[in-house]
């Protein structure tokens, strides 16, 4: 079992080089690793053997892998009307027993066989604004961070190498970074729009069932149980009644002389066991995430918007450094190269960036003029 989840391995190195914020690689890394170990799981027939069982009437059935193979592209249903009431008195399960009347309302399942590519698409979706970050981010501050990261003040750091950093923020590229920056917040936004529209997509994909699922299962867990033979519709369990485990299909084919012949199958959807957990699960992190990444685009305009919000981030990274030497930085920054700044104070020993900001300080500070 191990070794089904070793290709995963690369989404839990920590890269040298940080260029993104925790909840970026909340999308990247935790959200795509978990859409994964979920289609592994829904697809892994070691665990859950076939995905759909259809029994047959008790006498010898040749067609019982065509009915199978049927009722799983087609689809099941249940009715109801036999969602309340007792098992084993009011029906055989939840959403399963006879016809009440010709007109029973019907409750389409033909989600189930398309579960692994929707987490699948979901996965490379989640990936796609890192993947675009990665490419505009072209590995710049790779470049100029590489080898500062060390506890120990490497050889690297000599007054040469101090210079080109403090010339490159302070004349050679000063006011080049907004684009880097933009692209940034753009791919923070991308987060935002993909995890609200995938909120809504798999409420589309479940047939509306989605938009409550998580509340729902959630207030039927903290509700006291009703008394026997409630037919009120709380008293559905929600995972029976979205995802349920025992489902009924109608096969039609000819007999001998001709005349259409109607099999009434009972099938068991084992994976359902997995699916109902699976989009709990979705559900709960999804509002999560879209909530945090919301906060984080606002933050993200607030960042842009108000110098004094920056000098607080970078007085955040520095120790024993005057606010008035990072105000003086702040102010002479665009947001771009205060961004490129913020981001190398996050990659860079704590000693090598305050003597950089120090440098930068000193460059920035206004020149007297001598007559």
């Amino acid at each position: 079992m191990i070794d089904l989840f070793m290709p995963f391995r690369a989404f839990l190195k920590f890269e040298n080089v940080c260029t993104d914020n925790n909840v970026f690689r909340m999308h990247y890394k935790v959200t795509v690793i978990m859409l994964l170990v979920f289609t592994l799981m829904v697809t892994s027939k070691q665990f859950f053997g076939e995905p759909i069982h259809c029994m047959n009437d008790g006498e010898k059935d040749l067609d019982k892998d065509a009915i199978n193979s049927y009722c799983w592209i087609y689809g099941t249903y249940t009715l109801k009307s036999r969602l309340f009431g007792d098992e084993g008195k009011h029906n055989a399960y939840a959403g399963v027993g006879p016809f009440i009347k010709d007109d029973d309302e019907q409750i389409k399942h033909t989600y189930y066989q398309w579960v692994c590519f929707v987490l699948l698409g979901q996965a490379v979706m989640f990936y796609t604004p890192r993947y675009l970050w990665k490419i505009w981010e072209g590995g710049r501050l790779k470049a100029l961070a590489s080898d500062l990261a060390s506890p120990l003040i490497t050889k690297d750091w000599s007054e040469y190498r101090r210079g080109e950093l403090v010339s490159y923020l302070s004349y050679t590229n000063i006011y080049t970074h907004n684009i880097y920056a933009m692209r940034y917040a753009m791919c923070e936004i991308l987060n935002l729009i993909n995890v609200v529209g995938q909120i809504f997509l798999l409420d589309l994909f479940l047939g509306g069932a989605f938009r409550n699922y998580g509340a729902a299962v959630a207030a039927f867990v903290h509700t006291p149980r009703m008394p026997a033979g409630d037919m009120s519709f709380s008293s559905v369990n929600p995972m029976d009644k979205y995802f349920p485990k025992l489902t009924k299909c109608w096969f039609r084919n000819y007999g001998p002389s001709g005349t259409i012949q109607f099999k009434d199958r009972l099938c068991v959807l084992p994976l359902n066991i997995v699916n109902e957990k699976i989009f709990v699960i979705l559900w709960f992190w999804l509002i999560f995430l879209a909530f945090v990444s919301s906060m984080a685009v606002l933050f993200r305009i607030l960042v842009f918007s108000l110098q004094p919000l920056r000098t607080i981030m970078i007085m955040g990274q520095l120790r024993l450094v005057k606010r008035s030497l990072v105000s003086r930085i702040v102010k002479q920054f665009g947001f771009g190269d205060w961004f490129i700044l913020y981001l190398l104070g996050k990659n860079m020993n704590p000693l090598i960036y305050k003597e950089l900001v120090l440098e930068l300080s000193k460059e920035l500070e206004p020149k007297t003029v001598v007559v």
